[in-house]
């Protein structure tokens, strides 16, 4: 176990991965090492393909700007089972595919991004726990792109969750999520969460706020607070059990003859239910 330290200006090839020049130790990093890419570093857009190496640790340091992959080609690279990586960029753009590593990620930080874009993209196929609290992050947003994730905690900053995820829960207490895939298990604390595609087993809000344009079904709905809003979208979709607990102000609102509602439960305090 070593750590490596990412600069990127070896005379000759800068910005490969795979040159030794391009590290602080003069040595590309193997599995077991602990890499770290720092601020004032430079992008990584050669030697990408490291799916290989299985590192101990992975740290984008706070105030890193460069450009690592692209759309076109991810870094790719393993981390050992049960580590971390974390993410706390301040510009740029970067691609990065994790495998089948199960891995927990931690994002406090990312550069903007252009409409349509994500600052941080992720792939994987066995991702653990993707923690956001800051910044712009996209999971397999470009078009073809996969990834399988377990849990996603947003906490603040704004997340795109694409079609061609597996996702099983969703956990969000502050920010702006957009997603697409579906999932088993949406929990609402804070923030807003946009449903815009798939089918979901449950969604429970607290909190926030919960838009469904979704054309899947939302088998169980638990509104214990805050807003759910289903007139965001005219296709006609169906909610089979909504459970309106007015523990918290709470409001639902939906168009019966766009949304069917299968069976409505609702509490004895007061509650606000709209409709058209």
């Amino acid at each position: 176990m070593a750590t490596r330290t990412w600069a990127g200006d070896d005379s000759t090839t800068p910005n490969s991965w795979s040159v030794a020049g391009n590290w602080v130790e003069n040595s590309v990093p193997v599995s077991t090492d602990d890499v770290y890419i720092p601020a004032g570093s430079l992008d990584i857009t050669a030697g990408l393909n490291q799916s290989a190496v299985t590192l101990n640790s992975l740290t984008i340091q706070q105030g890193y700007t460069g450009d690592i992959g692209s759309s076109a080609g991810y870094l790719q690279i393993g981390i050992t089972s049960g580590s971390n990586v974390f993410i706390t960029a301040s510009g740029g753009t970067q691609f990065i595919d994790f495998g089948a590593s199960t891995t927990d990620v931690s994002v406090m930080g990312t550069g903007g991004a252009s409409t349509g874009n994500s600052a941080l993209n992720i792939i994987g196929s066995a991702l653990d726990v993707i923690d956001i609290a800051s910044g712009n992050v996209g999971i397999a947003r470009p078009p073809g792109d996969t990834a399988t994730v377990t849990t996603l905690r947003l906490r603040g900053g704004n997340l795109y969750v694409a079609d061609g995820v597996t996702l099983t829960t969703l956990e969000l207490s502050g920010g702006s999520a957009s997603v697409y895939s579906g999932g088993t298990t949406v929990e609402v604390f804070g923030g807003t969460v946009n449903l815009v595609e798939g089918a979901y087993t449950t969604v429970t809000i607290w909190d926030g706020t919960v838009k469904s344009g979704t054309v899947g079904t939302i088998t169980t709905l638990n509104a214990n607070g805050g807003f759910v809003d289903f007139s965001v979208s005219g296709i006609p979709r169906t909610v089979t059990t909504a459970n309106v607990n007015a523990y918290n102000d709470v409001n639902v609102e939906y168009d019966s003859s766009v949304v069917t509602i299968s069976t409505l439960n609702q509490p004895g305090r007061p509650v606000t239910v709209s409709w058209s």
